[in-house]
């Protein structure tokens, strides 16, 4: 009989949700999937704390999730919390908000347990054989995964990503060329020390989740029409700091406040190809999602 899990990814930017059906053959199927920005780390790097208002629209924001959960009769409502609840003070607080109001299991995750997850997530999207750099570049952070041959080799959580270099960077709206360079400098600094990202060729670098997607997607807007390869996605910076946030928002169909933080990601996203020199890029969906589903149904056969 399939079983259906319902699972969370509260991001430091976006609470992602979706439910997976399973079937008895090990099929998958996401049937339904949601993202809401809510920013949960927003300011968390200067204050230490989650915004009282983005605390409360993420519990709104969840219960909303289980009431479409319990509608589809779900076997289960799993999540996990990453950099932004790390990082604050009230984060402990926000997780027993949720498990004293929810039907939500949710738990905060390292960064070498996130990036864990995202491996196990998109490790059947990779080929079989060659070496695969992972990027997942979050709101709080940014997760690299060495992976040769569907094998995770190593992966660090490095402490930057689109939503705190964007709150550090830009001022304006759109930001300009000047600001995402600054955050381009940045990006490199936080990535500098970097023990994963070789420092010779390789073969693939892989943007997961939503910033990957994104960028992928506003480089191939007719308007843009950048290539979306190494040697090229240094002209997607100009491109994107001269593109106001409601212009992004409206063609790729994303939040406006989210649309604000996609150039520090593309800055990010340019600071790995720099220092990777990779042969190819390619974006994919976030894999953290896809972990938590494989390990509940490794723990429930």
């Amino acid at each position: 009989m399939p079983r259906r899990i319902a699972v969370v990814d509260m991001g430091s930017n976006t609470l992602k949700f979706s439910i997976t059906e399973v079937d008895d053959a090990g099929g998958e199927w996401v049937i339904h999937a949601h993202a809401e920005t809510v920013r949960l780390g927003a300011g968390v790097a200067v204050s230490g704390s989650i915004d009282p208002e983005r605390f409360d629209r993420a519990l709104a924001a969840l219960r909303d999730y289980e009431a479409i959960a319990r509608s589809f009769d779900v076997d289960a409502c799993v999540g996990v919390a990453t950099a932004a609840l790390r990082m604050a003070r009230n984060g402990a607080d926000l997780l027993d908000r949720i498990g004293g109001t929810t039907g939500w299991t949710v738990h905060v995750v390292s960064g070498q347990e996130e990036a864990q997850l995202a491996f196990e997530g998109l490790v059947r999207s990779l080929p079989e054989q060659g070496n695969s750099l992972l990027v997942d570049i979050g709101g709080g952070s940014t997760e690299l995964i060495q992976v040769a041959d569907r094998k995770l080799i190593a992966s660090e959580s490095i402490d930057v990503g689109s939503g705190t270099l964007a709150d550090r960077c830009f001022t304006s709206d759109p930001p300009g060329l000047s600001a995402v360079h600054d955050a381009l400098r940045m990006a490199k600094e936080e990535l500098s020390g970097s023990t994963v990202m070789p420092n010779s060729e390789a073969a693939r670098v892989v943007f997961s989740g939503g910033n990957g997607q994104f960028l992928k997607s506003f480089a191939e807007w007719p308007a843009i029409a950048i290539p979306f390869t190494p040697d090229r996605f240094h002209d997607v910076l100009p491109a994107i700091a001269s593109r106001a946030s409601h212009d992004l928002a409206r063609y790729l169909d994303i939040a406006q406040e989210r649309a604000r933080m996609l150039p520090a990601g593309a800055a990010i996203a340019m600071a790995v190809i720099e220092r990777t020199r990779p042969v190819k890029i390619e974006a994919a969906p976030s894999g953290i999602r896809g972990g938590l589903v494989a390990r509940w149904i490794a723990s429930h056969p």
